[in-house]
């Protein structure tokens, strides 16, 4: 669009008719992601018409954002950073995705540096778990586990705090990067990680992927490990009747809605029924 049009287009937004500034609106939110950089620089409106600027650029953003999810979803949905970005961007809209990559990439160079794919299993998550919680600082947020903050990729590697589900998926993306067997589960409760002989190709059957898990990983707690029979235990002791479900990996699809359902819980806690409502609309989109 034009920088002439785009500012008769701006100055139209003045106008009384109801009629006249929804067609604005419109033809302003066509004009894509490319122009949200002079809507933000526009100065001195009344607040009437500063407030339908804001909701062009909301709407703008939420259709770039639904398209990439979009795409996401009727995609393969290997890459879990995608819709972890795509989560974030819905609060903070000028992300910088390169930097964030960056900030991935340099975590999983470290690990990458202190890993000899000769050892064990066991002994290669004992140095992933080294770097990422002894030297890179990742814990738990227990002072406030439900605060919206945990949910969002860029927010959990800057401030090194996150819940089950941010930490988990982090954890997963940078495991995949460096070629090991790590995949979610979604336990009742809880989201833990799974640890396999070998990379699953999504074409095994429960019994063969069963067959294939060396151990859990308790992603909330330092990654420390444990067994089928822990979780069994965890399912008795909160009354959750043990289902097959609990034991296996579940799809990024499921992982993504989870970080989604956190969002809503936490949103409808703090009371931000506008947020809920996003939320809910991020939920829609990933047809579940």
């Amino acid at each position: 669009m034009k920088k002439q049009e785009l500012d008769a287009l701006i100055v139209l937004l003045d106008d009384p008719d109801q009629e006249v500034h929804r067609l604005v609106m419109d033809k302003l939110i066509s004009g894509g992601p490319g122009i949200i950089p002079d809507l933000e620089s526009v100065e001195t409106l009344e607040p009437e018409t500063q407030s339908r600027l804001e909701q062009v650029i909301n709407a703008i953003q939420f259709d770039d954002i639904s398209t990439r999810l979009k795409t996401w979803v009727d995609g393969p949905r290997e890459d879990l950073l995608e819709p972890a970005i795509l989560v974030a961007r819905f609060q903070y809209p000028s992300l910088d995705e390169l930097k964030l990559k960056a900030d991935i990439d340099k975590i999983k160079k470290d690990i990458w540096l202190e890993m000899n794919y000769n050892l064990t299993p066991l002994e290669q998550v004992n140095v992933f778990n080294h770097v990422f919680y002894s030297l890179n600082g990742f814990a738990a947020n227990s002072q406030n586990l439900f605060d919206a903050q945990n949910n969002f990729i860029n927010q959990v590697l800057e401030t090194r705090k996150g819940n089950p589900v941010s930490l988990g998926l982090l954890y997963m993306i940078l495991a995949k990067e460096l070629g090991m067997p790590v995949y979610g589960v979604n336990l009742s409760q809880h989201f833990i990680l799974s640890f396999h002989n070998h990379l699953l190709d999504g074409t095994e059957k429960d019994a063969e992927i069963r067959k294939s898990i060396l151990f859990y990983i308790n992603c909330l707690n330092k990654g420390i490990i444990f067994t089928r029979d822990d979780i069994t235990l965890f399912l008795k002791r909160i009354n959750v009747d043990p289902q097959p479900q609990h034991y296996i990996p579940c799809d990024n699809l499921t992982i993504v809605t989870l970080l989604v359902n956190n969002l809503v819980h936490s949103y409808e806690m703090a009371g931000q029924a506008d947020k809920v409502q996003t939320m809910l609309k991020f939920k829609a989109l990933l047809k579940v």
